[in-house]
């Protein structure tokens, strides 16, 4: 039985103890670096994917929606995974994310190409899903990066625990993925920061990655709030376009 009492000790307990906060260059694969005396503050990119008015899917709990929920999930995980950098995936009801170790702006380049390759599969998918007469479905792909701080959180001794990443990354990714492809807005949503890191890399490969990407703008002042996108993954989409 839940003892309060108990409760309030423990919570003065954690209130009162020593966090060691330490900036690294990178984020730790292991597990094993995070306690709960410590944390650890490094650079990380995320990525989540979101399926566009899943409400909607989700009010028929049937076989079909299991089994495109299942493809859904089981591939864009292969995808995100398919990289030395990834650091946790998750699903989150309708959502699959992945938050990257990401040092370098190259490793957000690599990111940004994880989210183009999920926007082409989303096409293969769908002309799968269709060729087999189920329901196809969209989705929205968002990208942040930041300076997080990543913490081990859960109850002590209990085995239940979980990193937290604390920070922009994580919130600015959830929230364009669920602003992506959604009223006007292309399948691929970054956040500024995101941006800026980037589009310098990628026009040294072509520069028409800055007519490609595109601002969306708000305020009175008309500042850019987030970038947009709908770039597939060229080779990809031609097999798609030639087998299925």
């Amino acid at each position: 039985m839940y003892d309060y009492k108990k409760s309030k000790e423990t919570i003065e307990s954690i209130l009162k103890s020593p966090t060691k906060i330490v900036e690294k260059d990178f984020v730790p694969s292991s597990d094993s670096a995070f306690t709960y005396e410590n944390g650890i503050t490094a650079w990380v990119g995320a990525l989540f994917v979101d399926i566009v008015d899943s409400s909607k899917i989700f009010q028929s709990p049937n076989e079909d929606t299991a089994r495109i929920i299942r493809c859904f999930c089981s591939e864009i995980i292969s995808i995100l995974k398919d990289d030395i950098n990834y650091r946790e995936i998750g699903i989150r009801g309708d959502c699959v994310y992945c938050i990257y170790n990401s040092p370098y702006q190259e490793d957000l380049v690599e990111i940004f190409r994880h989210a183009y390759r999920i926007n082409s599969f989303m096409k293969m998918l769908n002309k799968l899903l269709s060729n087999n007469r189920y329901s196809t479905i969209q989705a929205g792909i968002g990208l942040g990066c930041s300076q997080d701080l990543i913490i081990k959180a859960g109850q002590n001794g209990s085995g239940i625990n979980d990193r937290i990443w604390i920070g922009k990354a994580v919130v600015d990714a959830a929230h364009l993925s669920d602003v992506a492809n959604r009223n006007g807005v292309s399948a691929i949503a970054m956040s500024p920061l995101f941006y800026n890191n980037v589009i310098e890399h990628l026009c040294k490969e072509n520069d028409k990655y800055k007519s490609w990407i595109n601002p969306h703008y708000s305020g009175y002042y008309g500042s850019v709030d987030y970038y947009h996108c709908s770039i597939i993954e060229t080779d990809f989409d031609k097999w798609i376009e030639e087998s299925i």
